[in-house]
């Protein structure tokens, strides 16, 4: 070899720590060095190592717009480094190098080492999608489908949001039929049953406790027609104008959720770790929960953009109305629920972690939403116009113990062993920042846009001023698309287009995720060390 690669090593080495280097020198050197680590990747030494750590750590670039492509290249070396053969044995150490600077580093370096991580390759595909039927639902009556069911009813049935539920003589056993909305894709029920079916038939047992429906078919087919209702629905739901539903029989604990204000905190503590077990676990099987909770950085800009206004936690944005999407999470006591929301995986790395990182933060605001629930009327301002505080309702000890839990269980889940001795996360920190922001109801307005003010219907805009307090004599006084509208609507994390006020949970979230894709990758894919 020539003495080139061994002098460039020297030089870049030298300007990752040299302060006289300014951001375009540095950021040249951090692509030599990730050209050598995939061209002559066996110079790359522990000097190397300790460059990068240096420059990771550095705040003299906290200022640059572009420092997170900087740090996310830089931490990319190690990752080269771990990915390339003949690295000298230095892979591994690259790795904990890497795992060691998550509790080490903050903003753009945090985010740029946690996506280097993240960005690791793993083995996992899912499995094939539900089939849906050619054929037109059946038609049946409910007398017809609750004999098809099997069971023998107690007492008359009743609505759980949109689905009709009826007590059987079985101790645990509830008759479900969930109605399609008239808004709703058909085949997103369809999914749902196929769903319970795979899940139900999966080569390996989860391990834990996990009550999976067990789906009603009507003439072999999951969609049916129902032609009667034995009670009326909620005037909330409107109906699919073909009456189309499914059917499922369900534990009673399916719609027990682990943040109940009646749940106490042994079962909510129980419940929180095992369903992150759970999400890790069909994680690694390559099938994924795309909505544990329903996340929106803005809801109601989600009829005009592209992304419907969901939640990218990567990118730390205000995070709209937490404890309204933490009200009715897709997490039950009996495990993962609403299967409609499951698909199949078949991206890449990075498309993996931010599933991941969704499923942790999901989790954890759950947990959060767990204190609050203990007294739901403490909410918004008080009569004096303040925030009010409800950092009372919180214990500390045990919300931290949930935090462990729900990293360990999806570790778990995920990576199929034992998870670190120690969290990434500085665990205390991030317990009294999740108190302290969660706790007191800072942030309670939104904005309505014009734009967004247009996009609603003649039904659908008097609908939204009655949801925010309207009265008939005040709606005839508002001019849709005029001006922009100002609304009381949290509590959010954050105030409106700004960043969240919690930004110690998408770090932490960020570093749980890339210790999972780590674990992941080194059980897949272990470099030759």
């Amino acid at each position: 070899m020539s003495t080139y690669p061994r002098q460039l090593k020297k030089q870049a080495e030298s300007a990752l720590c040299d302060s006289r280097y300014d951001f375009i020198a540095t950021y040249h050197a951090v692509n030599d060095l990730r050209q050598l680590a995939r061209h002559h990747t066996g110079i790359l030494d522990a000097l190397t190592l300790a460059a990068v750590a240096e420059l990771l750590q550095t705040e003299a670039f906290d200022g640059f717009r572009q420092a997170y492509v900087l740090f996310r290249e830089a931490a990319s070396i190690l990752t080269d480094l771990a990915m390339s053969p003949g690295n000298n044995g230095m892979g591994t150490a690259a790795l904990s190098v890497l795992q060691h600077l998550l509790l080490k580093t903050r903003g753009s370096a945090h985010r740029g080492v946690a996506e280097a991580l993240g960005n690791l390759p793993v083995t996992i595909k899912g499995p094939p999608t539900p089939q849906h039927s050619c054929s037109p639902p059946a038609a049946i009556a409910w007398h017809r489908l609750v004999t098809l069911s099997g069971l023998t009813p107690i007492g008359g049935p009743r609505y759980i949001g949109r689905s009709l539920v009826v007590k059987t003589r079985h101790p645990h056993r509830w008759l479900v039929v969930k109605l399609a909305k008239k808004t709703d894709v058909t085949t997103d029920l369809e999914n749902e049953i196929g769903w319970m079916e795979t899940l139900n038939q999966a080569d390996a047992a989860a391990g834990c406790r996990f009550d999976i429906p067990a789906p009603i078919h009507v003439h072999g087919h999951a969609l049916f027609r129902l032609k009667d209702l034995p009670l009326a629905p909620p005037e909330t739901i409107e109906r699919h104008p073909h009456s189309i539903a499914i059917a499922f029989v369900a534990h009673r604990d399916y719609f027990v959720y682990p943040n109940h204000p009646d749940i106490d905190a042994v079962t909510a503590r129980e419940a929180l770790g095992r369903n992150a077990y759970l999400l890790g676990w069909m994680a690694a099987k390559g099938v994924i929960h795309m909505a544990p909770i329903p996340l929106f950085h803005n809801r109601t800009q989600r009829l005009r953009r592209d992304d419907q206004g969901r939640y990218q936690w990567f990118r730390a944005g205000r995070l709209d109305q937490w404890l309204d999407s933490c009200a009715y999470p897709n997490l039950g006591v009996s495990g993962v629920r609403d299967f409609e929301h499951l698909e199949s995986f078949s991206g890449d790395s990075q498309a993996l972690y931010r599933h991941i990182g969704t499923h942790l933060m999901s989790l954890l605001l759950v947990a959060g939403s767990y204190f609050r629930n203990r007294d739901k009327t403490r909410i918004g301002v008080d009569l004096h116009g303040q925030p009010v505080k409800t950092g009372d309702l919180f214990d500390p000890s045990l919300l931290s113990a949930m935090v462990q839990d729900i990293f360990t269980s999806y570790y778990r889940g995920f990576a199929g062993n034992s998870p670190p001795d120690a969290l990434p996360v500085d665990l205390d920190r991030l317990t009294r920042r999740m108190i302290a922001e969660m706790g007191v109801d800072r942030y309670m307005t939104e904005l309505l846009r014009c734009a967004d003010q247009v996009h609603l219907s003649d039904t659908e805009w008097v609908a939204f001023l009655k949801q925010k307090g309207y009265c008939d004599d005040q709606l005839t006084k508002v001019v849709r698309g005029e001006r922009d509208l100002w609304f009381s609507s949290g509590p959010h994390l954050g105030d409106f287009n700004a960043k969240i006020c919690l930004p110690e949970l998408t770090e932490s979230v960020a570093a749980m995720a890339a210790v999972c894709m780590a674990a992941r990758f080194k059980t897949d894919a272990q470099p030759a060390d």
